[in-house]
Formats: C-alpha cells, sequence, structure tokens
C-alpha cells in the first residue's frame, strides 16, 4: 500500500440546505486524505490512487457510521477520484467515511480486459480491511452506479455489503445506447423518449460508453446483472425524471427489485454531481435509508 498523506484541508459542510434531515448535529469538519493501493492483477505495477472522506472525530464524539465506496461517473470513460466532491462532502456529513478511486476504465481498460472490475474489488477488499469495525455500502453516480449494483450482486458472499445507492445508474448499458442512437438519428421523441439530447451529444457519449463495452453483446450480457436483487442488498435508487443522459427505462428493471425508489421532478442528470437544494435534495431520503439498513434507533 502507497503510504496515506494527508492533503492538509478540512473542510465542513457545503452549507446546502439538506432538506430537512433527521440528523439534528451540527455539520462535522471533514478531513481528507490521498493514497494509492497496489493492483491485485499479476505483474502488474499499477497503483491504484483513492480519496478519503472522513468526519473527523474526536474523544467525546464518533460520527462515523459505515464507510462507503463511491464510484464515480464518467461515460464508462472518464472521471477519477476528484469527481463529484459536492456529494462526498454531503454523505460524510450523514456520518459515512467516503473512499474514491481512480480506476482504470474507457479504451485503456475496456470490458473484455477485466480490469475495471479488478481494480473496483480491489478498492472494495480495502475497504473492508481498513475498516472492518464499520458497515460497508456502495455508492454510484452514473456509469458508476451500474458498477455499484453490479459489484452487489458479484461480490463473493463473504464480502458484507450493507447497502447500496445508486444515484441515476445507466443500469442497462444496452437500453442506453439505444436512446443515444434513437436521438442521433432523430427519431428519440417519435420512440418516446421526453428529454433528450442534441445528435451531437448524443454521439460523443455513445463513442466514450463504446469505448469500454465495444460491442452490444457486452453491454446485453452486462445487463444481465442488474435484472434483478439475487443478493439481497438494500438499494436505494435515485433517479431524476427530466435525465436526458439515463431515460427512466434505462433504471426500469431495478426500479421494480430496488427497496426503495426516489424520483426527483423536474431534475436530471446534474443530481449525480451534486447535491440539489431544497425540497428536491435527497439526502434525507439517503438518511431514513441508512437508519433502515443500520438498523438505528
Amino acid at each position: 500500500m502507497g503510504n496515506c498523506q494527508a492533503v492538509n484541508k478540512a473542510t465542513s459542510a457545503d452549507g446546502h440546505d439538506d432538506g430537512g434531515s433527521s440528523r439534528k448535529q451540527p455539520p462535522v469538519d471533514v478531513t481528507v486524505t490521498e493514497t494509492s493501493i497496489p493492483s491485485s492483477i499479476e505483474n502488474d505495477k499499477f497503483q491504484i490512487p483513492i480519496k478519503i472522506f472522513a468526519p473527523t472525530t474526536t474523544p467525546s464524539s464518533n460520527t462515523k457510521r459505515a464507510v462507503v465506496f463511491f464510484i464515480h461517473g464518467g461515460i464508462f470513460a472518464l472521471g477519477d477520484m476528484h469527481s463529484h466532491p459536492t456529494i462526498s462532502h454531503a454523505l460524510c456529513q450523514l456520518g459515512l467515511v467516503v473512499v474514491t478511486a481512480s480506476f482504470r476504465n474507457g479504451e485503456e481498460a475496456p470490458h473484455e480486459s477485466n480490469v475495471a472490475m479488478r481494480d473496483l474489488n480491489d478498492v472494495v477488499d480495502h475497504c473492508l480491511q481498513t475498516y472492518k469495525d464499520l458497515p460497508f455500502g456502495l455508492v454510484g453516480s452514473s456509469s458508476g452506479g451500474f458498477f455499484a449494483i453490479h459489484l452487489c450482486q458479484t461480490l463473493h458472499s463473504t464480502k458484507q455489503i450493507a447497502f447500496c445507492i445508486p444515484i441515476c445508474p445507466v443500469a442497462d448499458p444496452f437500453k442506453r445506447a439505444s436512446y443515444l442512437r434513437s436521438s442521433i438519428s432523430g427519431s428519440a421523441k417519435s420512440d418516446g423518449y421526453n428529454a433528450v439530447h442534441t445528435p451531437e451529444k448524443s454521439k460523443y457519449i455513445l463513442e466514450k460508453q463504446l469505448s469500454f463495452w465495444q460491442s452490444d453483446e457486452c453491454m446485453l450480457e452486462a445487463r444481465e446483472s442488474t435484472k434483478s436483487n439475487t443478493k439481497n442488498v438494500p438499494t436505494l435508487l435515485i433517479i431524476g425524471s427530466d435525465d436526458k443522459n439515463v431515460p427512466f427505462d434505462v433504471t426500469n428493471e431495478v426500479q421494480g427489485w430496488a427497496t426503495r425508489t426516489v424520483v426527483i421532478g423536474g431534475k436530471g442528470h446534474e443530481l449525480c454531481d451534486k447535491i440539489v437544494e431544497g425540497y428536491c435534495c435527497y439526502l434525507p431520503d439517503i438518511e431514513r435509508f441508512l437508519e433502515h439498513c443500520l438498523r438505528e434507533d
């Protein structure tokens, strides 16, 4: 393992309205550190960079409830451990230690190489070994939401996952590709999609997505892992009603088996990258879900 070096910065709450979260506690400071962990792939010298957001504790106060691996989004090709910091900090305000990672994906590590999944598994193992006394959960944003769901259903049963929170996940990569192709051809509206990207934007997203998946066959095979909750992992699905990146039908099957689905009206894919303010804030929903999963009074 690489040496853990503090980034020498501690931040408090971002000042957003949490929508009335039931945790009536003052904002906690968040300590951010960066380190790296070795890849478990034989003869692979790659060190997986990780970033840890941790609620600051004192001798009289321990605010840590669980640890989560927050898997970033980025069209299966972009993003890194620095992505979506607003969400990472907000999760810390709920008492979660948040671990993010710069795992390999896209054309650098396409699906069939299995490198992305090996990197993700290595980070899961690190979380489980480092935070043995805390429940472990998975959170994923957009394409990271797919990975979070996939890991829940495919990890060995000895790796206990207390909960999963996919945010606007690309749960069915093939259905998302079909929507993008419909948008590129100009038929998206007539095909029943309400909120659509321009053909140019859709082409860009599809190219990035295919740099990882490479074929329809791979996407069709991969979506099998998200069709049912075979491991019975409590799952809170958060989606927006006006998402141009992830239309409703991309998450239909997950909606069918998720423990709870929260639809934020009038919001889109921005839910993946920031905490919206006021009544549309989903932090209270996460708080109630954590109380349920962690069996807190």
